[in-house]
């Protein structure tokens, strides 16, 4: 998926919450959220729900719907 993922953008900013700050609660570095956030890498299944999890939104939501705003 080689798409920006504006949904994650969003939500992580709706959270205040800065790329470190959700990089280290789900447990994986910064630049590997900023490249899933960039479209540069897929997350696997297991950090995708983690990530959905911290976010409070679902893995769908997230990363395979339109904006969330």
């Amino acid at each position: 998926m080689k798409e920006k993922r504006e949904n994650l953008i969003i939500a992580r900013k709706k959270k205040g919450w800065t790329q470190e700050e959700l990089a280290k609660s789900v447990g994986i570095s910064r630049a590997y959220l900023a490249n899933i956030e960039r479209g540069e890498h897929d997350p696997s299944l297991k950090v995708a729900q983690l990530i959905s999890c911290q976010l409070e939104l679902s893995v769908d939501l997230i990363f395979f719907q339109s904006n969330v705003r």
